[in-house]
């Protein structure tokens, strides 16, 4: 059940069940409306329907300040359902992270629960993130057994993490989360739903699963290769230190292919087989469609030192910080 300002029906209907827990208010599925909200008011925008995108705008704050207001405990930085008695069910589990997921709350309060929860390596930071339970929840659950929502780490929270840990400006700390689980799915052929946050061993469950082989797809291009974003270009850079060769090729359009080789501990960014920079280090590096500079960003754990020898001869050398932004004029 969901927070619904306009739902007294519902919730009407839902009491009838003889369970003195229910009706719950859901934090989880209650974003989940609230996102849907948003994306409908973005569609009435597009379509010059401004009295329908104002309207569903004022539709998501409503059911967002509920949200914050009834399913937030300050104390514990985490959010939990509430029960037909008015008590929170205390479980810390993968609905924090949908709540996140939908962008429903601040930069403020996301640095609180981000601190407290998501990136405390007790809770849910684990060796291989990120758990559906807190490690430390009275209710995680071990063994672990299949489809467990229990304590498992699945491959669909993994594949969603990236879009809202980028949306709050970490774009270096899903670097440990995409590794791991890259590392754990070239260990095993099969794309299982599910791992041992503790050790990465994939368990029970069904081969074949979707989201698994997604994760291994979209998590390298993240960690090491190019995508198109927002009509610009993200170049992900991690030289590998071995001397490794390598490389990433995306046609973006039938006119634009772009390419990253990696050898020697260096990785060339060549758009249209013209080489644009050869780059040493962490770093992401923005460009414009034509491979013009705009920005490069830390996505290391550490700080690191780039160096960028760009085609023309110039070299420019600089430090960039985890989650930090530098413009590149």
């Amino acid at each position: 059940m969901w927070i619904n300002p306009r739902g007294e029906e519902f919730l009407t209907e839902a009491k009838a069940i003889q369970l003195p827990s229910l009706p719950r208010l859901c934090p989880d599925l209650s974003a989940t409306v609230y996102g849907g909200r948003v994306a409908l008011a973005a569609m009435a925008q597009a379509l010059g329907k401004n009295s329908e995108a104002a309207r569903w705008l004022e539709d998501a704050a409503a059911i967002r300040s509920a949200i914050l207001c009834q399913l937030y405990d300050a104390a514990e930085a985490a959010f939990f359902d509430l029960d037909a008695q008015n008590h929170f069910v205390r479980i810390r589990g993968d609905l924090i992270s949908r709540v996140l997921g939908e962008h429903v709350v601040d930069a403020k309060l996301f640095d609180t629960i981000y601190r407290r929860q998501i990136h405390n390596p007790n809770c849910f930071w684990a060796p291989y993130p990120l758990p559906s339970i807190a490690l430390d929840d009275p209710s995680f659950v071990r063994p672990i057994p299949p489809n467990s929502w229990g304590g498992a780490s699945q491959a669909l929270t993994a594949l969603r993490a990236p879009r809202w840990i980028e949306h709050y400006d970490k774009p270096a700390d899903p670097g440990h989360l995409m590794q791991q689980w890259v590392t754990a799915l070239l260990c095993t052929a099969d794309f299982r739903q599910q791992l041992d946050p503790l050790n990465g061993n994939f368990s029970g469950g069904a081969p074949g699963y979707s989201p698994a082989a997604l994760v291994l797809l979209d998590f390298a291009w993240r960690l090491a290769g190019v995508r198109h974003v927002d009509g610009n270009l993200e170049w992900n850079v991690r030289s590998p230190l071995t001397g490794a060769r390598s490389n990433f090729r995306l046609r973006v359009t039938p006119l634009l292919t772009t390419e990253m080789r990696y050898e020697s501990g260096c990785a060339e960014l060549r758009l249209n087989n013209q080489s644009l920079c050869r780059v040493r280090g962490v770093v992401r590096l923005i460009t414009t469609a034509d491979g013009k500079l705009r920005s490069a960003v830390g996505i290391g754990a550490e700080a690191s030192s780039v160096a960028l020898q760009q085609a023309a001869g110039t070299e420019r050398k600089f430090a960039i910080e985890p989650n930090h932004k530098i413009l590149l004029p």
